[in-house]
């Protein structure tokens, strides 16, 4: 097995490609709300168009997702708000931020607009980076549609994370849906609108598949033992 290794993920849409980067320095002791916060702060023109190509969907689960303690598997998605025109968070449950802690994703970085009209589902996985297909005849369908749809093609042990018409219409409230542990798109990053920026940069879905991928390691698992239980 490798050693595990964080990473940021970024994706640009318009030339749809992937890099993986290290974390920076002022980044590593980072997660979540406070995480994508950061990178808002070092990356984003305050006075971009929310839903224009100078905005950043950030996607970054908390420091300890993935090591098995009570309602910490969460994940929090940030960006300028097209609601408020502030930095904004909106945290979800569901399956999201545990695949992506297995993945190693301290931060997925979502960027730039497309050049054409239409949607777009993005498989991530360790094995192949990131593919793109057309999301064809899932366009315009609500989340409780397209879940079953995306399940029987990639597998019932993905998360998804998912737009719905209201995502796509760029609608200011629209929030991003993500399947929880029963395979059910019930966990809602509902708050400030990012779901219209997820639409503005084309992804009707996005799939993370954390085959091959592993639990993030401990430094001292004795010490965490006891902040455990606790």
């Amino acid at each position: 097995m490798t050693e595990y290794k964080s990473q940021i993920w970024r994706v640009n849409v318009r030339e749809q490609t992937l890099k993986l980067e290290d974390v920076p320095a002022s980044w590593q002791r980072l997660g979540g709300r406070g995480l994508l916060a950061r990178i808002l702060l070092d990356e984003v023109d305050a006075a971009c168009e929310p839903l224009g190509p100078g905005n950043k969907l950030i996607f970054a689960p908390g420091l300890l997702v993935g090591h098995m303690l009570s309602s910490t598997d969460r994940i929090s998605v940030g960006g300028k708000s097209p609601l408020t025109g502030g930095i904004k968070e909106a945290n979800a449950g569901g399956r999201t931020g545990l695949h992506m802690a297995h993945m190693g994703i301290q931060s997925l970085i979502i960027e730039d607009q497309p050049n054409e009209d239409g949607f777009w589902v993005l498989h991530l996985s360790l094995a192949d980076g990131a593919k793109w297909e057309r999301a064809g005849d899932l366009a315009g369908l609500g989340v409780y549609e397209v879940t079953p749809k995306l399940l029987e093609k990639y597998g019932d042990k993905v998360a998804i994370a998912m737009i719905g018409p209201g995502g796509e219409m760029k609608m200011k409230s629209a929030g991003i849906q993500n399947i929880d542990k029963d395979k059910v798109p019930a966990r809602i990053a509902a708050r400030g609108g990012l779901g219209a920026v997820m639409g503005s940069k084309g992804l009707k879905d996005i799939v993370f598949d954390h085959a091959d991928g592993q639990r993030p390691t401990i430094v001292s698992p004795e010490a965490f033992k006891v902040a455990q239980k606790d």
